[in-house]
């Protein structure tokens, strides 16, 4: 598989709607990151998410880094989650209910 080098655009536009949950812009980086792993790699453990990204030296992160910002920091999940049903409920209202699953 190849390397992850940046979040793709139409991640990042999704994504966008999202940012206010977040306090730091690198919290923010690196949440964005690890969705693409989730959504685009192979291995979708932290570990191999992490490996699957070819950053330059100057933007590396760890491992650890990356479990900081989305597991220990300081966002809210039920922003995150009341902010996800206001995102994901434009684009199916009116069609009756619909269940969305990521496996």
């Amino acid at each position: 598989m190849l390397p992850l080098v940046e979040v793709p655009a139409s991640i990042q536009s999704v994504l966008a709607s999202y940012r206010h949950v977040f306090h730091r812009d690198a919290g923010f980086a690196h949440f964005s990151r690890h969705l693409t792993g989730l959504l685009l790699c192979e291995n979708k453990t932290l570990q191999g998410i992490h490996h699957q990204w070819l950053l330059p030296a100057e933007a590396a992160i760890s491992c650890r880094t990356i479990h900081a910002a989305v597991f220990e920091a300081n966002w809210s999940r039920d922003q995150l989650m009341q902010t996800h049903r206001q995102v994901v409920s434009r684009h199916y209202r009116g069609r009756g209910r619909a269940v969305i699953s990521l496996d």
